[in-house]
């Protein structure tokens, strides 16, 4: 999870990289964990210098939009021959046959040439020939050759630009195709393939939502939090939480849990983050654990099992809190040489992250230098991040 920016108050908004603009209230951390100093261990040898692509490795820059993979469908339920071998991993057979009985004019069967030839399944890579097939499937009705063709277009592959891509999905909307009209809500507000615009963005993905997205909900929800339409997409939020979307459930609970807000309701937002927690959002699970902080009592050893799952499930926040609870033993056994093994995991995450660079350099300067350089390796390899409902 990226770290928010502060625009004043007590409220911070956060532009991820999906686009996604959410609110991160943390008005709890400070009250719970106070500085963090080492004073009384005297540093065994000058700090490390953390360097990123050394110990902090590459941060990979996220993608623009979300946007869904539509050449990523197995043909399992298709009933033709090249699809069976398809679905079996013949590709060499089925590619042979998609291209025989493409020559009938069989948009299905077209579009799984057009996949196997951008992707290079059975055969090398032909862009530019994927595209032409898709536009054979797209032509003779298979609605999703025109998203095919639109994620192409944004990735500029085949020959294709960006400015391709909006054409594509206004024939695949045009078809009824929903997932078209939530991306066309993506693309205008992102400027992808073309000007942003709000208001185009906001009747897409309304066109979307009267479908029956509960994806779009939370879409729009997103965009007029960004304009500071709270109370709005307070309300999509908690709808699409009644649904069983999860990172609405999230969302909205962190609205209502930030205290300078006309909407705080704390009581509301509750069971909103737990049922975000309970399902395994690793960011829920984080704000569950200051949940538990905030009672009277509090409850540290709660909130730091809530912290550790989400640290397992490899959110930076929750690996940064953890960190600070491993070292002083706040609801947890102390163990420094754990705490600096999520100090410099959350660092990974963001290393212009001050406070997280500033807790892993603490911890570092009390432990030997062979003892630092393992867990440094250690920290290095990924998690195994657990994806299933979290246990209570």
């Amino acid at each position: 999870m990226e770290r928010p920016e502060w625009t004043g108050g007590g409220r911070a908004r956060l532009q991820c990289g999906h686009g996604q603009s959410f609110l991160i209230s943390l008005f709890a951390i400070a009250l719970t964990f106070p500085a963090f100093a080492l004073a009384q261990v005297a540093p065994t040898e000058k700090p490390p210098v953390f360097k990123e692509g050394i110990v902090l490795g590459e941060d990979d820059l996220p993608p623009l939009i979300d946007l869904p993979k539509f050449s990523t469908q197995s043909f399992a339920d298709d009933d033709f021959d090249a699809a069976r071998a398809y679905a079996k991993g013949n590709y060499q057979l089925a590619r042979t046959l998609a291209t025989a009985q493409s020559a009938t004019s069989d948009a299905r069967a077209q579009y799984l040439l057009g996949t196997m030839l951008r992707k290079g399944q059975g055969g090398p890579v032909e862009s530019a020939n994927a595209v032409n097939w898709y536009q054979k499937a797209a032509k003779g009705g298979e609605v999703f050759a025109w998203l095919s063709l639109a994620e192409m277009a944004f990735a500029n592959q085949g020959g294709l630009a960006a400015i391709d891509g909006r054409p594509f999905l206004l024939k695949a909307a045009g078809k009824g195709s929903t997932e078209a009209k939530i991306v066309l809500g993506q693309v205008f507000t992102s400027g992808l393939g073309g000007p942003l615009d709000i208001d185009q963005a906001k009747a897409w993905y309304i066109k979307a939502i009267f479908d029956g997205s509960v994806r779009a909900k939370q879409l729009l929800g997103n965009l007029l939090f960004g304009q500071s339409e709270d109370e709005e997409a307070l309300a999509l939020y908690r709808e699409a939480a009644t649904e069983g979307d999860t990172r609405s459930a999230y969302q909205a609970g962190i609205i209502l849990a930030d205290p300078e807000s006309p909407l705080f309701d704390q009581g509301a937002a509750a069971p909103l983050i737990k049922q975000a927690a309970m399902a395994a959002l690793p960011e829920a699970m984080t704000a569950w654990a200051i949940f538990a902080l905030q009672e009277d009592p509090p409850r540290p050893a709660e909130a730091a099992r809530w912290l550790r799952k989400a640290a397992q499930a490899d959110d930076g926040e929750g690996q940064y809190l953890y960190a600070i609870a491993m070292a002083k033993g706040d609801g947890v056994m102390m163990d420094r040489e754990t705490a600096y093994e999520w100090a410099v995991r959350a660092v990974r995450h963001d290393p212009k992250s001050s406070d997280y660079r500033a807790l892993a350099v603490a911890l570092a300067s009390a432990l030997p230098g062979p003892v630092r350089s393992r867990i440094e390796e250690i920290a290095k390899q990924p998690l195994l991040i657990l994806s299933h409902t979290a246990s209570p």
